[in-house]
């Protein structure tokens, strides 16, 4: 994925450290997956709110920070948008998998990070 993004020109964020992430967890009270943790080790989601060529941005630990703080449900943590948040995707807490919140409940698209971001990357329809 990383080198896909490279080619592609998306400005990625360095590696995430242990201490951030456990940080962030903390300050939103959720744990993230073992495959997000690796991920996030590897690469800190995209840089300057850069996005994919269909529109999806993933966001680095900052930003889910950030925009956790101002959204009013708490229960749903995201790490990537489409379209300028048009929707989110992201984890519910309690839950297992990854959602899509374009409305009022969110809805399962994928059993696991990992599969999400193939999601992206392959532009599935399950994602719109």
């Amino acid at each position: 994925m990383i080198k896909l993004w490279t080619e592609q020109h998306i400005k990625l964020s360095p590696p995430a450290t242990i201490d951030l992430i456990k940080a962030t967890e903390k300050i939103i009270e959720f744990q993230f997956p073992n495959d997000f943790k690796a991920f996030y080790l590897t690469l800190d989601g995209f840089a300057d709110w850069d996005w994919t060529k269909n529109m999806f941005s993933i966001w680095p630990l900052t930003r889910i920070v950030e925009e956790y703080h101002n959204e009013s449900n708490k229960s749903f943590i995201v790490f990537a948008d489409y379209l300028i948040n048009s929707h989110h995707i992201g984890f519910v807490k309690g839950q297992k998998g990854v959602f899509k919140n374009s409305g009022v409940i969110p809805e399962l698209i994928a059993e696991t990070f990992l599969e999400a971001l193939f999601l992206i990357n392959s532009d599935a329809d399950i994602l719109y």
